[in-house]
């Protein structure tokens, strides 16, 4: 199906059985309660949910006819869904992994008893991360995509996870060694930021708006700060005295603020302020576009 012939009558076939058999898989997800973060729920129907809307986009653009967007989706659900899917059928603990790898050892039993943890830390997290993390990730996927906007808009987000970070890191109450690694994370995150489009020329619109291209920065940006910060909050409830030693406090401030320092200055660096750049800004005005 993904790298036989497109378009016969074979290939319509084993997609409608394949979409099928995918959403069937979906649904019957939900009967099954037996790893309980969330109520009744756990990451699986999380993934239950993408493989649904994603199912519904390959076939609405199959639809459109928009053929490119159509393969697109299809492999991303393909190579995710039952790549992910697979990764936790093979956890410790699970049939899958005693079928594959025999009993379970001394390093998994130790491997199981991190998962259980983790799946506590992750039940006890505030029902509200969930859907925080799930509009992360759509926003970041948002910007993999070439689009136009306003100036504001480009700058919004940087300028809101760098002053969340900024104010995490000063409530904090860093020492003068996590200060000097705070101020350190910031200026890496402001030099690579710029370093990575030295060779990519902004492209300015007319009225104050620019032109990006898709990129997978953001979204990886976002999740490490996401997950920097849900890492600090569990670190500071289980382990507290770990987390007031200087070097974990220390980390946990300098990982968000290089971050969001990197995504400030890549997009500084599309609307045009890159001390870094090599070329010229290119102009497109109304008439060119």
């Amino acid at each position: 199906m993904l790298w036989a012939q497109k378009g016969t009558w074979l290939h319509r076939l084993c997609g409608r059985v394949w979409i099928t058999l995918m959403v069937l898989t979906a649904l019957s997800s939900f009967f099954i309660h037996e790893i309980r973060l969330i109520g009744d729920f756990s990451p699986i129907h999380m993934l239950s949910i993408v493989v649904l809307a994603s199912a519904f986009e390959v076939v609405r653009s199959a639809r459109q006819r928009d053929f490119v967007r159509h393969q697109r989706v299809v492999k991303s659900l393909y190579f995710g869904a039952i790549g992910i899917a697979g990764a936790f059928t093979l956890m410790p603990g699970r049939i899958m992994h005693d079928v594959v790898f025999g009993q379970a050892s001394r390093v998994d039993a130790e491997a199981l008893a991190m998962a259980g943890m983790a799946g506590q830390i992750a039940g006890g997290a505030p029902v509200w991360v969930w859907p925080l993390l799930i509009a992360l990730i759509a926003l970041g996927v948002s910007r993999r995509r070439d689009r136009e906007m306003a100036v504001w808009r480009l700058l919004l987000l940087p300028a809101i996870l760098a002053g969340l970070s900024v104010f995490m890191a000063v409530s904090s109450q860093l020492t003068g060694s996590g200060l000097a690694a705070a101020m350190a994370a910031v200026a890496a995150g402001t030099l690579a930021g710029w370093w990575s489009l030295r060779h990519s020329p902004a492209i300015l619109l007319d009225r104050n708006r620019v032109r990006v291209k898709g990129e997978v920065v953001s979204l990886i940006a976002i999740l490490v700060i996401f997950v920097a910060r849900f890492a600090s909050g569990a670190v500071s409830t289980t382990h507290p005295e770990l987390a007031q030693t200087p070097v974990i406090s220390a980390l946990f401030a300098a990982v968000p603020l290089f971050c969001a320092a990197l995504m400030a200055a890549r997009a500084l660096a599309q609307a045009g302020i890159n001390p870094l750049q090599r070329q010229s800004k290119r102009f497109i005005g109304a008439a060119d576009c």
